[in-house]
């Protein structure tokens, strides 16, 4: 894979107020410490947000490369946070050794937020360890990145906003941006608003598309097409996909393919839509490297003794740009060359 290193990172986005966007010690995920083998089994509750994926194949291929041993109980609501109350009760119950957690809203519906959780309610005793959180301060999880200040802490799988517009804009130059996003999910409306925030530095307009949210307050998948669709019709030359679960996870396919038939390029920040459903591009982590990561800090509290609130929050070092040249040509939307030499160009 070629990957956008940390140099050509800034380089895209100006060294201005990046540079201590990326953590400058956060540990490589592909390079192992010697075996940890305890002899123990550990228990693991796994909280997910679309099915066990390859984040979840990375977290438990560095466990068991380390020889640590562990069962898995896995939970998969499906966005359902309905069924978080039910789930919480169950690891009370059970009392896991540690908690994983995937996305913001299975996050915070299984810790709460570190400002005032209901200790009788969320899992404030057991350490929890998450992964795709984007704005994991602002969303309320944790106090600091550094010092997380309660009993979690986890991954970051995104780049910083301003390295994602210019590598959108090192694609192609447009001015009106168009973003799908839930609601309902607290990290993509943090994410909409730094879109809002930072779209006018750069001279695009951007146009929301909020999905509507049923009687049950759960967004309406029935909708997306028709959401697409408009955003092509408002003008939208570009579609952001964010790190949504509903729409990048959940309804990926149905948001790829439906982007591609409106004839709407799409850049996205997460992998999986780019390599699986036609996503024209994207500014990614591999996300069976941050799930390797998150494994890092899983061992550091299962192993070494260290509590959550002494391991801060990172972001992996390395993204990869991402091109799924077949959607290229389908849309006749081809990148600059200057792009394609920093790129892993997906030819099937």
């Amino acid at each position: 894979m070629i990957t956008l290193s940390r140099r050509h990172l800034l380089g895209l986005a100006g060294a201005a107020g990046v540079a201590g966007a990326l953590p400058a010690g956060a540990a490589g995920p592909n390079t192992l410490p010697a075996a940890a083998g305890t002899g123990r089994l550990f228990h693991i509750y796994m909280v997910l947000g679309r099915g066990e994926g390859d984040n979840e194949a990375g977290f438990k291929d560095y466990l068991r490369r380390r020889n640590i041993q562990a069962r898995y109980t896995i939970r998969n609501p499906q966005g359902d946070l309905r069924q978080m109350a039910e789930i919480r009760a169950d690891i009370h119950q059970q009392q896991p050794d540690l908690i994983y957690t995937y996305g913001t809203p299975q996050t915070l519906g299984i810790a709460g937020p570190w400002k005032d959780p209901d200790t009788a309610d969320y899992i404030t005793d057991i350490p929890v360890v998450f992964t795709y959180v984007a704005s994991p301060v602002d969303a309320g999880i944790v106090r600091a990145l550094d010092h997380p200040g309660r009993n979690a802490t986890g991954t970051i799988h995104i780049a910083p906003m301003a390295v994602q517009f210019n590598t959108l804009l090192a694609y192609r130059k447009i001015t009106r941006l168009g973003v799908l996003y839930n609601p309902a999910e607290h990290n993509s409306v943090l994410v909409v608003e730094e879109l809002r925030r930072d779209a006018p530095k750069h001279d695009v307009t951007l146009l929301e598309a909020p999905v509507p949210l049923g009687s049950t307050g759960q967004p309406d998948a029935a909708t997306l097409p028709a959401l697409i669709h408009d955003l092509a019709r408002q003008g939208a030359e570009m579609l952001y996909i964010g790190p949504d679960t509903f729409v990048a996870g959940i309804n990926r396919q149905t948001v790829g393919m439906t982007a591609l038939a409106a004839r709407l390029p799409t850049f996205s920040v997460t992998e999986a839509i780019v390599r699986k459903n036609g996503a024209l591009f994207g500014l990614t982590s591999s996300a069976f490297a941050i799930g390797r990561f998150t494994a890092f800090k899983a061992a550091k509290i299962l192993v070494d003794g260290k509590t959550p609130n002494e391991i801060p929050v990172e972001t992996l070092q390395r993204f990869s740009i991402l091109i799924n040249m077949p959607t290229a040509r389908a849309l006749e939307f081809y990148p600059p060359m200057g792009l394609l030499n920093l790129a892993e160009v997906i030819h099937e």
